[in-house]
């Protein structure tokens, strides 16, 4: 185990279709906007009705709530999937969150980001420039509001991935670092060291900034968190492969001491073992 690089992480793909995006508008839309008050049951029933994909019936419950902001983003998102999709529809849509997004309330930075979505996820003509200018715009608003902190990851992902920038990526690895100052939530800051450690990693960057991008997400990471066995793996791995062996030696026996059942237990248990040795063949 200690002669295996980690894991290639490779690039993430450019995300979900429109429909799967969609599906949590219920979850994201919904609840982010009715948190101040407890929404309308006509306006909970549109989200609920638009998470479960039915985009027709959506649109008419949205238009039966009247003319109000929450109204007018439900039945734009609605109007995304509603068949028939056509450029037409998409750009009717698009043109309907671009006017959404001119205020800057609640409805308005979910209007932004779902604008950035779009343009990032367009079935016909995406374009990931657009939506990385479209994230850039709400970040730089500095609400740092569930919106926002939804667009900052997928900016740091689009720059580091997707969107050429200037310089080779070590340039945009390290320009992508200053993302971290731009948020306060720490649910947030840990998804961010995720995605640059992963960008890294695919990079085959063995090296000790890695490290502390995946020892900062581990440290943030919740014990019941499904990626907490995998971040204890990858920061035991590299920091093995550093010569770090303290920090190498407690990652091993963390996974060992909270995950006893788990199918990986006897490697990590023999790389524990051989830390300061050869690893049998």
């Amino acid at each position: 185990m200690r002669s295996t690089p980690p894991p290639r992480a490779g690039p993430r793909p450019p995300g979900p279709p429109i429909r799967v995006l969609l599906a949590v508008v219920g979850v994201l839309a919904g609840a982010a906007i009715g948190r101040a008050a407890e929404p309308a049951p006509a306006s909970a029933e549109a989200w609920q009705t638009l998470s479960l994909g039915d985009d027709t019936q959506a649109a008419s419950q949205f238009a039966g709530i009247g003319a109000t902001r929450e109204a007018e983003l439900g039945a734009a998102l609605a109007a995304i999937n509603r068949p028939p999709v056509t450029p037409t529809s998409l750009h009717d849509a698009q043109r309907q969150l671009t006017e959404l997004a001119r205020t800057a309330d609640d409805p308005g930075h979910a209007a932004h980001y779902f604008l950035g979505r779009l343009l990032q996820l367009h079935p016909f003509a995406p374009d990931p420039a657009a939506a990385v200018r479209e994230y850039e715009a709400l970040v730089a608003t500095g609400a740092d509001d569930r919106w926002c902190r939804l667009a900052l990851i997928k900016l740091v992902i689009l720059r580091l991935t997707l969107v050429p920038g200037p310089g080779d990526l070590a340039a945009r690895q390290a320009a992508v670092e200053a993302a971290l100052t731009r948020t306060a939530d720490a649910g947030t800051r840990r998804d961010l060291h995720l995605v640059i450690a992963e960008a890294r990693l695919g990079d085959e960057r063995y090296d000790a900034v890695t490290l502390g991008h995946l020892r900062a997400a581990l440290a943030a990471t919740a014990p019941a968190d499904i990626l907490r066995p995998d971040l204890l793996i990858q920061t035991g791995r590299l920091a093995s492969r550093l010569g770090d062996r303290p920090v190498a030696r407690a990652s091993y026996a963390a996974f060992l001491r909270d995950y006893p059942k788990e199918r990986r237990t006897f490697t990590v248990s023999s790389a524990l073992e051989h830390l300061d040795g050869p690893f049998p063949p």
